[in-house]
């Protein structure tokens, strides 16, 4: 995730995406013979004065002002405030569908998971004074940074010492302590340890330091906070905490000389009946025949807050896409697509498969899936543009149309 002035940078890299993805939709009036983009000059030079980066920047700023979980409050905020851009650019069929989400409901294999909010979360290191215990140093707030409380947190009010359990995630990390009552912590991710940490060792929650996922640009930061998620279906329920891995390091260094460490944990959250919402919107086909037929974009509009290039850039550069070819299509300057053009915004994964599944009719008319994830990074965020085609087994010439586009883009 990007934070506070990082979002400067996503201007002009959404831009050129929306640029690129733009022009790629229209492709299927272009001849073969054509060098990329594509596209008769016109189209392109009309395609590149409308699209705007500052326009994707702005829609960013208002969507990554939500704390958007599955089911929540800010992904309601988040979803409407896109359904009403979408309106306001002229798109037709504007939707927010629903699926209902209950941890009963199926959508294929997937079991769905009730939504989750939160309204507190604070977890507090407390000092005694010649008057008692009292509050010194706030660990984490979820008020000021939303990702410092665990998803699938539980309601809590706890006073209890901290304990180290090394990993926690196997029972030998537990040899020797008494955990009973006490808050555990942790380097794996809550959702590993709450079994054993509470379930069978008797824990009365979790502070968790657990890094990110060790791949392309990751590199060890001690400051940064890594998103953290309890088992949405565990019987277990308890709360989470997520700490830096400098404070995490500091406090085993605390505990290892002996020093006892006393929190305060207070949490009012907890998961309930609600739906996966889907955001959808559509430019219609101009041909009798085709316009059933459907080229869809897609992206993620779920996200911890702020969330701006996982995954806000790829919804806003899809908003981008969409009203730019609505305006110039509107304008005269881009012929009307013979197929329509589908638009939407789910939650990560979940989403996409209760609309396909709750929706079936929609997988029937998707010919083709234009898919943005992360598309706002560059040089300063170590980012690389991945393009990725089909399988194999699933041959298209929409697989030859991308690879045309990401080398026109490099």
């Amino acid at each position: 995730m990007l934070r506070g002035n990082v979002l400067g940078i996503l201007s002009h890299r959404i831009a050129e995406m929306a640029m690129a993805v733009a022009a790629a939709t229209f492709f299927a009036r272009s001849a073969w013979a054509q060098k990329p983009p594509l596209l008769p000059e016109k189209d392109v030079a009309a395609l590149a004065q409308e699209v705007s980066g500052e326009a994707a920047k702005r829609n960013l700023e208002g969507i990554t002002r939500f704390h958007r979980q599955r089911g929540s409050k800010g992904f309601h905020s988040a979803a409407e405030l896109v359904a009403e851009r979408a309106r306001a650019y002229g798109l037709s069929d504007v939707a927010i569908l629903e699926f209902p989400a209950d941890g009963k409901i199926f959508y294929g294999t997937q079991r769905s998971r009730p939504a989750w909010d939160a309204e507190i979360g604070e977890l507090w290191e407390l000092h005694k004074e010649e008057s008692g215990w009292h509050p010194a140093v706030k660990l984490a707030s979820y008020e000021a940074e939303p990702i410092t409380l665990a998803e699938d947190s539980e309601g809590s009010d706890v006073t209890a010492e901290l304990v180290d359990v090394g990993e926690g995630t196997k029972e030998g990390d537990y040899a020797g302590k008494d955990v009973e009552g006490k808050i555990v912590l942790a380097a794996a991710q809550p959702g590993a340890v709450q079994d054993l940490a509470v379930g069978k060792f008797g824990a009365a929650g979790i502070v968790s330091y657990a890094q990110n996922q060790k791949t392309a640009w990751w590199g060890e930061d001690e400051n940064l906070i890594r998103w953290g998620h309890l088992n949405t279906f565990s019987a277990n329920k308890t709360f989470g905490f997520m700490v830096s891995l400098k404070t995490g390091r500091a406090l085993r260094v605390r505990l290892a000389r002996g020093e006892g460490v006393l929190l305060h944990a207070v949490v009012k959250a907890g998961q309930h009946p609600g739906a996966y919402e889907v955001v959808t919107a559509t430019i219609p086909g101009a041909d009798p025949k085709l316009k059933d037929e459907e080229i869809a974009f897609s992206c993620h509009l779920d996200h911890q807050r702020p969330g701006a290039n996982d995954n806000a850039s790829g919804c806003v550069t899809t908003l981008e896409v969409a009203r730019t070819l609505q305006k110039l299509i509107n304008e005269g300057k881009l012929v009307r697509p013979a197929r329509t053009i589908r638009f939407i915004w789910p939650p990560e994964i979940e989403g996409t498969l209760a609309l396909l599944n709750g929706k079936p009719e929609f997988a029937r008319r998707v010919k083709a899936v234009v898919h943005m994830d992360m598309v706002g990074g560059g040089p300063e965020t170590k980012a690389v543009f991945h393009v990725t085609r089909g399988p194999m087994s699933l041959p298209s010439f929409v697989h030859d149309v991308a690879w045309a586009f990401a080398r026109s883009i490099r």
